[in-house]
């Protein structure tokens, strides 16, 4: 095990940890907040969950198919985030003072916070009863060195 690996929180903690500060900042976004704090935070968010969703595409998901590839969580996952990144594109291209800003953004954190209720209540667990602590440390490393290079 690299040192990296060792120091390193497992992957199922940032997973959590990414779901906790798209939520948090989310929660600073309101109908009456300026129009420039708003397309602040949308950027904010939408950075955030198009990084989460690259490293649980190439590290975590292919990892879990391994295990449970049949859990309908992981069957589903990749779809949600397609239609996440949809919803992130035509959020990008709306002006914040356009009056649909709010409701795509709103839209965009139903869908994200139906998926982390998914995957807290279903992936995480699964991947922290099948995965050694050790393997978690592991692939908590590599999704730190990959989120570097993103």
């Amino acid at each position: 095990m690299s040192a990296l690996s060792k120091l390193s929180p497992s992957i199922t903690d940032m997973i959590r940890f990414d779901h906790s500060h798209v939520m948090v900042t989310f929660h600073q976004y309101t109908g009456t907040t300026r129009t420039s704090v708003k397309k602040a935070l949308a950027e904010t968010i939408c950075d955030a969950v198009e990084i989460h969703a690259t490293l649980e595409e190439e590290i975590f998901y292919p990892v879990m198919r391994g295990l449970a590839g049949n859990e309908p969580v992981i069957e589903k996952s990749p779809h949600e985030h397609t239609e996440i990144k949809h919803l992130i594109t035509e959020l990008r291209a709306t002006d914040a003072a356009d009056f649909r800003h709010d409701g795509l953004m709103h839209d965009l954190m139903r869908k994200i916070m139906h998926h982390v209720a998914d995957e807290e209540t279903v992936l995480l667990p699964e991947a922290e009863r099948m995965l050694s602590k050790d393997r978690l440390n592991e692939l908590g490393a590599q999704m730190t060195r990959r989120r570097l290079e993103l």
